[in-house]
């Protein structure tokens, strides 16, 4: 794909269908976080925690709404294009850095967590930036290829990550009802506390700012941001309860990814470490999270700078994360860090600034000189 048709959203080869929206959407949200969650949850909400997803839900799935309703007033081009049309050049330029600035570290964040995974699990002797180097030519290859690319990506491992809950449900039969009763045994306060863990557990859908423009039938836009928070809540609500039925109140605590370490109680005749092949293909579950997240990057960089092509961009950017990798080199508690101070950044980009945005042309727009 060339560099002008990165710049038209809203080209007919670059046009997504309502499901490709749905799971774009739900792919930028269920990433690693969903390896920890329950155990998060647990920690502070013990075994009430699964309510506070609720909150959690209704929190993205408000936002996403009001991410669609300010798209509308520029249905053709993303956010950028938006800023750029009613408030001018120079803080269209702004948002550009703004909103570039965010991808590539949601990307790297995630990538490098996915790399730990890989590495604590399954690699233990390998360097950290020399497996970043086996996912950097697949996410070169879907980037390139635009939004259409990265919406068949979705499709294609979302449906053949079915099985993988089916698995999960299997479990059930070593759980124990008892572990959730009674509901509510110390009050609504835990539940509350548990709130803010998993309204950053939902981070991803704003995606939608950049997404938006491409869709086929925009009219089924909300409903789209419906059904992917819904099926996202679902997944989260599921993985969460049979980790909760599985482990008992006080051992849930004490895992920190315990949706893989849950798969270690299944064995067969002919498979043993059922956890490493689950792991393994949850890879590509993580990699429809960042890969995305790139995709933002190199759309704000490809519209800030204008001259040279994509793939450029998406090397650099690829380059630039194994260079920080290799220097850096985070250890678990580092990347643990990051991510807590990043994920506030997220609450303003995906929570605060769409409502901001809102209010704002909600106001302006009710004056001629910018409704037209």
């Amino acid at each position: 794909m060339n560099g002008m048709a990165y710049l038209k959203p809203d080209a007919k080869q670059n046009r997504i269908t309502i499901t490709q929206f749905v799971l774009i959407i739900h792919s930028m949200q269920l990433g690693v976080s969903a390896l920890s969650l329950p155990s998060d949850l647990a920690r502070i909400g013990g075994t009430d925690g699964w309510i506070a997803l609720f909150a959690g839900w209704l929190g993205s799935l408000a936002a996403g709404l009001i991410i669609v309703q300010v798209m509308k007033k520029h249905p053709t081009g993303t956010v950028v294009e938006l800023v750029s049309r009613y408030f001018g050049r120079w803080l269209g330029r702004l948002s550009m850095i703004f909103f570039g600035v965010y991808a590539t570290l949601y990307a790297f964040l995630i990538l490098d967590r996915m790399v730990l995974l890989v590495q604590s699990w399954i690699m233990q002797q390998s360097k950290t930036y020399v497996l970043m180097l086996l996912f950097f030519i697949p996410a070169y290859m879907i980037v390139k290829g635009g939004v259409r690319v990265i919406g068949r990506y979705a499709e294609i491992v979302v449906y053949t990550s079915v099985w993988m809950l089916a698995i999960l449900g299997v479990l059930l039969r070593e759980g124990n009802w008892l572990h959730l009763l009674p509901v509510l045994k110390e009050g609504w306060l835990p539940v509350m506390n548990a709130v803010p863990t998993t309204i950053l557990s939902f981070l991803g859908f704003e995606i939608i700012f950049f997404i938006y423009p491409n869709l086929e039938k925009k009219q089924h836009a909300s409903l789209g941001v419906l059904i992917a928070n819904t099926y996202t809540l679902c997944v989260y609500l599921f993985i969460t309860l049979v980790c909760f039925l599985t482990y008992s109140p006080d051992e849930i605590t004490q895992f920190n990814q315990p949706v893989i370490s849950i798969f270690k109680i299944l064995e067969t005749r002919y498979v043993e470490r059922f956890d490493i092949i689950m792991l393994t293909w949850y890879l590509l579950i993580i990699s429809k999270t960042w890969i995305p997240s790139l995709y933002m990057s190199v759309y704000c960089m490809k519209r800030l700078f204008v001259a040279g092509k994509p793939g450029t961009y998406i090397a650099m950017l690829l380059g630039g994360m194994f260079l920080v990798t290799w220097i850096w080199n985070p250890d678990w508690n580092a990347s643990s860090s990051a991510l807590k101070w990043f994920s506030s950044f997220g609450f303003a980009i995906a929570y605060l600034l769409p409502v901001c945005l809102w209010c704002i042309l909600s106001v302006l727009l009710r004056f001629k000189r910018w409704s037209t």
